[in-house]
């Protein structure tokens, strides 16, 4: 296992990737606002494709709405940071191109090469 976040998130997102491809749900896996990675599904919510949701500077500003980020950020530091338990939630997102939409997440903490990560699945709710 390698010490890097960087070589972390590339060996957890090749285990993950026959759930990156066959989920019909947006799935990504964050360790820093460096170190991140989803599936085509997520970045198409968003109005992106993967490569540009990667170097997206910060996943709060960029992707949830602005009165949602106190309850996102709240979630992850105090259930996944500590590997509390899993949760979910439901939270305004906001594309690329401008729209907000409702959506839901199970953020759900994991380790793995001694690295703490947060696993989401996100989906679109309502229309």
């Amino acid at each position: 296992m390698s010490d890097t976040h960087t070589d972390a998130l590339r060996e957890l997102a090749g285990q993950l990737e026959p759930i990156f491809r066959s989920s019909p749900d947006g799935v990504y896996i964050w360790i820093d606002e460096e170190n991140k990675t989803c599936n085509e599904n997520m970045a198409a919510m968003f109005g992106m494709t993967v490569e540009e949701w990667e170097i997206a500077p910060t996943f709060l500003g960029t992707f949830v709405d602005e009165e949602d980020q106190g309850s996102f950020s709240w979630n992850y530091w105090n259930r996944v940071a500590p590997l509390a338990f899993p949760v979910t939630f439901r939270f305004r997102a906001k594309r690329k191109d401008g729209p907000r939409f409702a959506a839901e997440t199970d953020m759900i903490p994991l380790t793995f090469g001694g690295h703490t990560f947060a696993y989401h699945f996100v989906r679109k709710i309502g229309d």
